[in-house]
This record gives C-alpha cells, sequence and structure tokens, in this order.
C-alpha cells in the first residue's frame, strides 16, 4: 500500500510556479503529477504506480487473468480514495499503532507463510519488496481495521432471538456451505433514476458477457467491480448461509454450481454472484475427557523446584490413598476449581494448556500423572472419564452468531463506505473532466 504525501498550499504553489519558469524548467526533473485529491491530501503519481504493481503481484500469484492497464489503474485508484478517507479518520481520531503491534502483525504475516520474520524480510527483497514498505502497508490496514471496528464493527450486537430465529428458517440447510464470487456495480448515495438504470444495465451487460459470451468472471470482477474483494476475482470464499448478505440469503440456496444470478438490487448498487462451490453439512464428534488436578504454583515464597517437589508429594499421597479432593481444596492454587475437590467438569480439545492436554491424552481412566509443569505451575491431574460428544448443535449456534454478525458488519461497512465517500471532498483526475472536481461523488 502506497504512502501518500500531504501537501501544504505554500510548497504546492512554489512548485507550480517554478514549473511555469522556462529556465527553471530546463533546470528540474518533471514533477510528480497529482493523480487524485482527498479532502486535503494529494495522491501521486507515483504512488499509485507502486500500488498498481502490487496488485499485479498479487492477481498473478493467484492466477486471476488481468484486466487492461487503463481499467485497473482505475480500480486500484478507487481503493486508495477510500483508504485514504479511512486514514484520515484514523488521524483524526488519534489512532496509533505501535511497534509491538506491528512486529507481531509481521511475524503473524510470516507464520502464515511457513517463514520466520528473517526469511520473509529476505523473500521480499528477492521479490523487489522492502520489509519497510511491507510494514508500512500492515500498519495503514491496521488503522483501517480499527476505523472500521469503531464505526462499525462496534454497533453490530447478534441477540439469542435472532439466531434462534435463523435456525428456525434454515431447518436441516443451517449448515450447508457456499463458495461464492461476487462483482458489484456501485451506486452513488441518493442516486438519481438515471443513475440506478445505468448501473442496473452495466450490470446486466457484465451477466450478459459471463454467461453468453464466457467471459471469464474473475476478470470481469478484477476490472469491473467496485466491491472490496475485486482484486481477488470477486471470491467472497465459503460462506455459511447464515453468513450469506441478506439480499443472497433468498437466491444463492436456489442456484446450481456454476450458476451466475441477475442483477440484485441493494442500496449500494446491483450485485452479480456466482455459485463456485457447494458443500453439506456433517455431524461433528469430538471426544471430551472429565478431569481434576492440583496446581502448585511457585510464588515469592516458593521456588519452581520447591513447587514440584510439594507437587511429587502430593501425587505420592494420593496414590498412597489419601483425598484426592481434600487435597485439592488444601493445597491447590486453582482457587476456581480448588473449591470443587479440583474437579475441571468436562473439557473439549484446545480449551487446555498444551502440556496439561498432551497428559490426559495418555492417561488412561482412573490414572494418576506425575506432575506436569506448564506455565502457571505443577499440576498432578486425574483423568476421570472420556467421551465422545456430539456438539453439532453448539458449534452450530456459535457458528450461526459469529456469521450473523458477519453478515450484518459487511452491510453496515458497505454503507459507512458509501456515506464517507460522499461526505469527502474526491478530485479524481484519472476520470473524465466532467466527473472531475467532485465534492461528494463516487470520485
Amino acid at each position: 500500500m502506497s504512502a501518500l504525501r500531504k501537501f501544504a498550499i505554500a510548497p504546492l504553489g512554489m512548485a507550480l510556479a517554478l514549473a511555469l519558469t522556462p529556465m527553471a524548467e530546463a533546470a528540474v526533473q518533471p514533477l510528480d503529477q497529482i493523480v487524485a485529491v482527498v479532502n486535503k491530501d494529494a495522491i501521486m503519481q507515483s504512488d499509485l504506480d507502486r500500488r498498481v504493481t502490487q496488485v499485479r503481484q498479487q492477481m498473478a500469484g493467484r492466477n486471476i487473468p488481468m484486466p487492461s492497464d487503463e481499467v485497473l489503474r482505475r480500480q486500484v485508484l478507487d481503493r486508495m480514495i477510500t483508504e485514504q478517507i479511512e486514514l484520515q479518520m484514523a488521524q483524526k481520531a488519534n489512532l496509533t499503532v505501535d511497534d509491538e503491534q506491528l512486529n507481531r502483525a509481521l511475524r503473524d504475516v510470516a507464520a502464515q507463510n511457513d517463514m520466520s520474520l528473517e526469511q520473509f524480510a529476505d523473500t521480499l527483497e528477492r521479490e523487489g519488496m522492502s520489509i519497510a514498505d511491507v510494514r508500512e502497508q500492515v500498519r495503514r490496514e491496521m488503522l483501517i481495521s480499527q476505523v472500521q471496528q469503531h464505526n462499525v464493527a462496534s454497533q453490530v450486537r447478534i441477540s439469542d432471538r435472532e439466531v434462534d430465529q435463523y435456525l428456525d428458517n434454515a431447518g436441516s440447510g443451517a449448515n450447508v456451505q457456499y463458495h461464492l464470487a461476487h462483482i458489484l456495480v456501485a451506486v452513488p448515495q441518493s442516486p438519481t433514476p438515471e443513475q440506478v438504470e445505468a448501473a442496473r444495465h452495466k450490470a446486466e451487460a457484465l451477466r450478459q458477457q459471463i454467461v453468453t459470451e464466457h467471459a471469464d468472471f474473475q476478470q470481469v470482477a478484477a476490472g469491473q467491480s467496485n466491491g472490496g474483494e475485486a482484486f481477488e476475482g470477486g471470491d467472497l470464499g465459503w460462506r455459511p448461509r447464515a453468513e450469506l448478505p441478506t439480499i443472497f440469503a433468498d437466491v444463492v440456496p436456489g442456484m446450481t454450481v456454476g450458476e451466475v444470478s441477475e442483477p440484485i438490487r441493494s442500496p449500494s448498487g446491483f450485485h452479480l454472484v456466482k455459485l463456485v462451490e457447494k458443500r453439506g453439512d456433517t455431524q461433528q464428534m469430538i471426544e471430551q475427557v472429565k478431569a481434576r488436578h492440583i496446581l502448585v504454583s511457585p510464588n515469592p515464597n516458593r521456588s519452581d523446584e520447591q513447587a514440584k517437589q510439594l507437587a511429587t508429594q502430593l501425587h505420592d499421597r494420593i496414590a498412597s490413598g489419601e483425598d484426592f479432593a481434600t487435597l485439592a481444596q488444601q493445597y491447590s492454587d486453582d482457587k476456581g476449581s480448588a473449591l470443587n475437590g479440583g474437579e475441571l467438569g468436562w473439557v473439549n480439545p484446545g480449551e487446555s494448556v498444551p502440556a496439561f492436554e498432551q497428559a490426559l491424552s495418555s492417561l488412561s481412566k482412573g490414572e494418576l500423572s506425575q506432575p506436569v509443569h506448564s506455565r502457571f505451575g505443577w499440576h498432578v491431574i486425574q483423568l476421570e472419564d472420556r467421551r465422545q460428544r456430539d456438539v453439532t448443535a453448539s458449534n452450530q449456534r456459535d457458528q450461526i452468531r459469529r456469521t450473523l454478525f458477519q453478515r450484518k458488519a459487511n452491510e453496515e461497512l458497505e454503507a459507512w463506505l458509501q456515506q464517507i465517500r460522499a461526505e469527502a471532498y474526491i478530485d479524481n483526475r484519472l476520470e473524465d473532466d466532467s466527473a472531475s472536481a467532485n465534492n461528494g461523488g463516487q470520485g
């Protein structure tokens, strides 16, 4: 993501004056051209060039067909304009990303690519990018995420009633998942009838290209979609039925794989959705374990070695016949379970720290572990029982809650992005003269 230079009125005026002086014109390099103005910030030609290069590399890595250079540049600049508005909002709200957050995010990106941070930096350098550029890109994306979280996601609530209503309506299809691709032809906020009709006509023409003329959906999306996933070929990924945007919910379940919908109207514009793949629901079984433990933690008066010794003594006393629950109540530093004699109840996979879970996996029913070390201290663990549990229903409710939240947040985000663009001054100099220097247009 490119850096955007900010210009005060005086420096910009001086630069223009020099450019108009014949002697100075021969002595200086040509000025970097402004391609857009967003409120008081300028987006430069060099910024756009760098961003277009990055997008081309990303699309090539995903084997997404490229639109023409002119179309791609317009698409990229449109995205940069929206991002710049959000970054201005972050600055106004005094939002920041500190070095620790940024380094942690970069390590996560490197780990997702199965690399250390050093290996990731070396790979970037070989591909003509610097770790400094990527740090700046990640920093900007984190700021934008904070702005969206504050203005959109934090306002979204999903009630138990909404989950219940969804389950009542979805029935047996609640766990069906759909792999979708999407094209949005946007309309301005409060569009005129002519603008709505123009957008509808464009959406119908794009569908005709894809269905009748066999144009590649990804390439059309990359070149024509106003959706946030345009440079991914319009790919929305896999979505459970609950996560389908509301406007798609009645259309997608009736589509066949490979089908492209008729234009679907929303406040943001007209949508074309393609059903790429579909998969059904499956039963979800897990093994739960019932266990109890005594935790002995180091403290200012007890070293780690002394904690281990006490845990070993407690293990031996239990093995000799003393009551586990009584010793847990007396000695365990896990106060939450100590009151219940060390009982943890039924534990799902992944709910315990790795060392604890690994110890449980090796125990037989009724068996007592040797002292087990974790970051909390030393544990004496007893496995009481194992069982297979169908968690389809509970997992389904959790998934539905998450995906209903995501659906609502996505819809609110789309409307909010449209609103902030409408309220901004945007001079998009790649657009036709008749569309440039607009105040509050689509830019």
